[in-house]
């Protein structure tokens, strides 16, 4: 259902991405429940979105993005981070990695006092969500709405580097999310017969079928409306120009992600008292985690030139060339468009001390030396080569994000904060050291020619971490702003209830206090399905 002439639903639903499809999808099943989905970007109906690759020439168009320039960092550098606005959020112009974690991702919920938060649960929430091509197991699903495949067909280059990530004790898997070991694989992606499968296009697509789901789109939320303590309702502006309110019978669920969220949150009266008193926002709760705890990734691409292998630049090299694989694409949904960012990716230690892989690794036959490739432009190299990019898996530095102005047009302050822990400074030069390491091992060694990228200048520990700090790359996994704890000033308790209010709740990624795997977009719809129960649950004993 498209009409928004009405006004009052029993759940309105901030945030069309990863968790708020995941919820319109599962409260809108019970035909008595009246739903609302807000999204401030527009549809995702443009051809463009269900072309994997499609993601270079999405991901910084400002018609299905928003950008957020953090703060100053290192030597002065900064970055642009790039969020979907458009249905189904991020998940609509991401890389479509479908990257899980394992065990103690999610058991350590539960060992700081969030009972239930736990790795049972979570992969039943897997399992029920995707429909996975190497079929059904204990800890992977084969019926769900969410399509993943395995990138194929294999590729030359890849081979040779899962040979050589083998003599580094690092096992090829067919299921990059089938363990907790050492391992290679070729990247599980939602994805399926090669199209994107976003979260809008396999959740909320089927469900807007139903006449108690209501999506508005180019609608953006201000703040949320209280009486008291108890949230009632959004008030948001409708193609930037005309307000709109919406009232909520029952709760108002954030799922805007891990910087609107605690923004609109800030924005609303639910934050740090100081902050909100100096902007002028009457305090509802004070609330000193909001906006802090934010985690992101840093981490280093190396770019590498091939001899005597063609990898993939040739077929990409030119507009010509783009075009011819394009063309082959349409009639094959094979080949290089049909995957997303990369083909490989890895799980390791790289340190000999780690228990468990502390490192994730992604590879394709790709160089793009003369511009970033997060930039979202796809400009190859004439000749042939490859990147490679790690990320330490779990880091401990703690960024934060914040308004700055009572507007929802204002410009929030983001901190990356990046490197500013020992472990994570430490893992940075270890993983710097290790994909040199692999790379340097035969066979994969007697093709590459040359590093481009950083370049073999940069070698002492000093200069990676400086390299890493001023010219490295963030994962786009940005998480913990608004985080769930068992303490009393943790922002979400254990049911995603925001502290100090009713009726309002927060279930995407800002709650996650840890990376669970590097890429997140898996985990956050299984922690909205999880949410989904617990709403529905608490709706059913009242």
């Amino acid at each position: 259902m498209n009409a928004i002439d009405r006004t009052e639903f029993d759940y309105v639903i901030v945030g069309s991405g990863a968790s708020g499809s995941v919820l319109a999808s599962r409260l809108s099943a019970d035909p008595e429940i009246s739903v609302l989905l807000i999204e401030a970007g527009g549809p995702d109906s443009a051809p463009i979105h269900l072309v994997p690759k499609g993601f270079y020439f999405t991901l910084n168009n400002k018609k299905y993005a928003k950008d957020y320039v953090t703060e100053k960092y290192g030597d002065g550098a900064h970055e642009v981070w790039h969020r979907g606005r458009v249905l189904g959020g991020s998940t609509t112009i991401n890389g479509m990695v479908w990257n899980r974690g394992w065990a103690p991702d999610y058991d350590r919920y539960e060992q700081i006092g969030l009972t239930g938060w736990n790795w049972e649960r979570f992969c039943a929430a897997y399992r029920a969500l995707e429909r996975h091509e190497l079929g059904g197991t204990y800890f992977r699903g084969d019926k769900g709405p969410v399509g993943i495949s395995i990138a194929r067909p294999r590729e030359e280059v890849s081979d040779l580097l899962i040979e050589s990530m083998v003599k580094n004790g690092i096992d090829y898997e067919d299921d990059m999310n089938g363990s907790d070991n050492n391992r290679v694989s070729y990247v599980a992606s939602s994805i399926w017969r090669g199209l994107r499968v976003s979260a809008s296009r396999a959740l909320v697509r089927p469900a807007r079928r139903r006449r108690n789901l209501t999506v508005a789109l180019h609608t953006e939320v201000d703040r949320i409306l209280f009486e008291g303590t108890r949230a009632v309702g959004v008030s948001a502006l409708r193609r930037g120009v005309t307000p709109v309110t919406y009232k909520a019978r029952r709760e108002v669920i954030l799922c805007a992600g891990a910087f609107e969220s605690p923004m609109l949150l800030e924005r609303s009266g639910v934050g740090q008292a100081d902050l909100l008193n100096s902007l002028g926002i009457p305090v509802v709760v004070d609330s000193p985690r909001v906006g802090e705890g934010m985690r992101e990734h840093r981490g280093i691409l190396f770019q590498f030139k091939l001899r005597n292998i063609r990898g993939y630049n040739w077929q990409a090299s030119s507009t010509m060339r783009q075009m011819w694989t394009g063309f082959k694409y349409l009639f094959t949904r094979r080949g290089l468009i049909a995957h997303g960012g990369f083909g490989l990716t890895a799980m390791y230690a790289s340190d000999p001390a780690s228990d468990r892989p502390d490192t994730q690794a992604f590879f394709t036959p790709i160089s793009t030396s003369s511009v970033n490739p997060m930039t979202g432009r796809l400009v190859v190299d004439k000749e042939p080569g490859a990147r490679f990019v790690t990320f330490g898996l779990h880091p401990t530095s703690e960024g934060s994000v914040h308004i700055t102005g009572r507007h929802v047009s204002d410009a929030p302050k983001v901190v990356p904060n990046f490197l500013a822990t020992e472990h994570d400074r430490q893992l940075l030069i270890k993983g710097f050291r290790k994909a040199r390491e692999i790379v340097s091992t035969a066979p994969l060694s007697e093709y590459v020619s040359e590093e481009l990228e950083p370049g073999p200048s940069i070698s002492t520990d000093e200069q990676i971490l400086s390299y890493g700090l001023n010219r490295g790359n963030s994962g786009y996994h940005t998480l913990g702003s608004c985080a769930m704890g068992p303490a009393d000033t943790d922002v979400v308790d254990g049911e995603l209830r925001v502290r100090g209010t009713t009726g309002l709740r927060v279930a995407d990624a800002s709650v996650l206090r840890w990376e669970p795997s590097g890429n997140c977009v898996a985990p956050t719809m299984a922690l909205a399905w999880i949410a989904a129960d617990l709403i529905l649950k608490g709706a059913a004993a009242q």
